[in-house]
C-alpha cells in the first residue's frame, strides 16, 4: 500500500482536533479539499477512515488503525529530522582520522582532547600507520581524513587523494647537551661533523643530503636509524649530530638539544581525502579543529 505523507498527516489531525474543518485550519487547506484529500486516502485503504455524526466527525476503526500508525511515522520522522539536524551540525556522527607516528607522538593528544571537547556528540576513531598504509586505508573508505607530510621539493602525489597543505614543520638540528658553537649556526659549518640520519631513502634524509651537497659537503654518515628517538639516542649518547622535524622533538630526550636550521626546508603538513567524496560534517569539524590546533601552535 502506498500513502502519501500528507494524507496520513491530515487524518492525524482531524483526529486530533475532531473536525475536519478545524483540521483544514490547521494545516491551511481549504474545506473541499481535505474531503477531497480524505476520499483519496479511503481510496487506497479500500474502506472509510472516517465517519460524520452531530458534532463533526470521527475516525472509523480503520481509520483509528491507520491514523495509530500514522502518528508513529510522525514520531519517528520529527526524530529523524532532529537526527540530521545533529549530523549536520556536527553535533553526532563518526569520523576516523588516520596519523602518521611522529604526529601520534606528539600532537595527537591534544587534537582529541580539543576535538571531544568541542564536539562531545561525535564518534571519534584513530588510525595511527606509515603513510603508504594510510593511503591504503584512505583508498579504502577505513579512514575519512588521513594526516600526511611531504617537503617541497619531493611532493606527495598519490591517484584519487586530494591533498591540503595545512601546516608546516621546521626541520633543526639535534646536538648533545651542551654541544656549542656560538651564534647562528650555518650548514657549511657542519662539514666533517658525524650525522645519524633516517634510513630506507627516507625523505628527510633526501631533502638533507641534497641541503648538504648545496652547502659544498657530502655528510659522513655514521648511522641510519629507524626513528626519531632511536636518533635522539644515539645524539644523547655523543655518536654524531642529526636532524629532525620540530614535531618530533616536543618532547625531547635528556642530554639532547634543539637548534634551529633555517637552510633546511619545512616539512609540509597535509590533510588528505579521496578525490570527489564530499567530507561529512564530522570530518569538517575536525579538520576545522586540526588547522585551529596548528595555527595556536605557529602564533604561540
Amino acid at each position: 500500500m502506498d500513502v502519501e505523507l500528507s494524507l496520513l498527516k491530515l487524518l492525524v489531525e482531524i483526529d486530533r482536533s475532531g473536525s475536519m474543518t478545524a483540521a483544514a485550519e490547521r494545516l491551511m487547506y481549504t474545506p473541499s479539499a481535505v474531503s477531497q484529500q480524505v476520499k483519496r486516502l479511503e481510496s487506497v485503504v479500500g474502506t472509510p477512515v472516517v465517519e460524520r455524526h452531530a458534532r463533526g466527525v470521527r475516525l472509523t476503526e480503520a481509520g483509528r488503525l491507520v491514523a495509530g500508525r500514522a502518528a508513529a511515522i510522525d514520531t519517528q520522522l520529527s526524530a529523524l529530522r532532529a537526527d540530521l539536524d545533529d549530523l549536520l551540525d556536527a553535533r553526532s556522527g563518526h569520523v576516523t582520522l588516520g596519523v602518521f607516528p611522529s604526529f601520534a607522538a606528539s600532537l595527537l593528544p591534544d587534537v582529541m582532547g580539543a576535538f571531544r571537547s568541542a564536539h562531545p556528540g561525535i564518534e571519534l576513531g584513530i588510525r595511527s600507520s606509515r603513510l603508504r598504509d594510510l593511503h591504503a586505508m584512505l583508498l579504502g573508505r577505513e579512514v575519512d581524513l588521513s594526516l600526511a607530510w611531504d617537503y617541497p621539493e619531493l611532493p606527495m602525489m598519490v591517484d584519487d587523494v586530494e591533498t591540503e597543505v595545512i601546516a608546516d614543520d621546521a626541520t633543526v638540528l639535534l646536538v648533545p647537551a651542551g654541544w656549542s658553537r656560538g651564534g647562528p649556526i650555518l650548514l657549511d659549518s657542519l662539514a666533517d661533523e658525524q650525522w645519524i640520519v633516517r634510513a630506507s631513502q627516507h625523505a628527510i634524509t633526501t631533502m638533507f643530503r641534497s641541503a648538504c651537497l648545496k652547502a659544498g659537503f657530502e655528510p659522513k654518515v655514521l648511522v641510519e636509524s629507524n626513528d626519531y628517538m632511536e636518533s635522539q639516542a644515539m645524539v644523547a649518547a655523543g655518536l654524531g649530530l642529526t636532524v629532525a622535524p620540530a614535531m618530533t622533538t616536543r618532547y625531547l630526550r635528556d642530554g639532547v638539544e634543539s637548534i634551529a636550521l633555517d637552510e633546511l626546508s619545512r616539512r609540509r603538513i597535509l590533510l588528505c581525502r579521496l578525490d570527489q567524496r564530499t567530507p561529512s560534517p564530522a570530518a569538517k569539524a575536525m579538520r576545522s579543529v586540526l588547522i585551529a590546533l596548528f595555527q595556536a601552535m605557529n602564533s604561540a
